[in-house]
């Protein structure tokens, strides 16, 4: 049977871990000299306050290849016969793939492959979900690894910042921009898809913010979810507005990962859709 391995900025609860016995791997992240396991959502609570207290940059490492060779061993102490597929954190944003094809390259007379999900945090989260409908749906190892392919292109995440400080920390923002921006209420609407982040609308305040995600997101959809970074004040307006639009009496509310989180600010909130065959 094939079993998966995921990172933890995927945000899989343990619950859903144990009742589709997927295995997780760990980031971590480094803040005032202490260093924090990203783990499950239930303890992101406990480093997002002490970010937000603490005002400091955060540091993120990658899982080591040992940990996936931990994770991968487990696997085949309960089955010598299964297949593995490890699936990581987009390599545009982590080294996280290269740590899992070194352990994966460790067992050549097993099949064990690990790929690029293209993904970060709840968009990860939504492929994994098609991926264990699929496996639970009787796909083979080589099927799997097809639909894994076709799911990279499907799936979108749209974010709005709460303030563009750690974007420009990051480099992804022009510090100067970002100074203004955070003056003058400017907001732009970002998309990461098929690897790459870009911004597609610039406007003024987050009403006008969220109009434009909604208006930028698919005709037809197969799922959508809504997301929020450390705190969800901002998580019912965009929510009231997808519910006007498409006629939803609810909507799935997830949280990014304090891995995903440190790079773009606590208060952000965004959408995942994946995309219908027929457009």
């Amino acid at each position: 049977m094939v079993k998966f391995i995921v990172d933890s900025t995927f945000g899989v609860t343990r619950e859903y871990a144990r009742e589709n016995d997927i295995k997780i791997v760990s980031l971590t992240l480094l803040l005032n000299g202490k260093e924090y396991d990203e783990g499950y959502p239930d303890e992101w609570d406990t480093f997002y306050k002490e970010y937000v207290r603490s005002k400091a940059a955060a540091k993120t490492s990658q899982p080591s290849p040992d940990k996936y060779r931990v994770a991968i061993d487990e696997i085949f102490a309960q089955d010598e016969n299964s297949e593995i597929i490890i699936m990581t954190i987009a390599d545009r944003l982590s080294g996280t793939i290269g740590s899992a094809k070194i352990a994966a390259a460790q067992y050549s007379d097993k099949r064990v492959v690990a790929i690029n999900s293209n993904e970060a945090g709840p968009s990860a989260l939504m492929f994994l979900r098609e991926m264990v409908k699929a496996q639970q749906a009787g796909a083979t190892m080589d099927e799997l690894l097809a639909f894994a392919d076709e799911l990279k292109g499907r799936i979108a995440m749209q974010f709005i910042p709460a303030s563009l400080t750690e974007l420009a920390r990051g480099g992804r923002v022009n510090k100067l921009l970002s100074r203004l921006g955070n003056i003058l209420k400017i907001k732009p609407v970002f998309e990461f898809a098929k690897n790459d982040l870009t911004v597609y609308a610039k406007a003024l305040g987050f009403n006008r913010a969220v109009e434009a995600a909604i208006a930028h997101l698919p005709q037809k959809f197969d799922s959508i979810l809504v997301y929020y970074i450390g705190d969800d004040k901002n998580i019912e307006p965009l929510k009231d507005r997808l519910f006007r639009k498409f006629g939803m009496s609810s909507i799935q509310v997830e949280p990014m990962c304090p891995v995903g989180g440190v790079h773009i600010g606590v208060g952000t909130v965004g959408i995942v859709t994946l995309a219908s065959k027929e457009q």
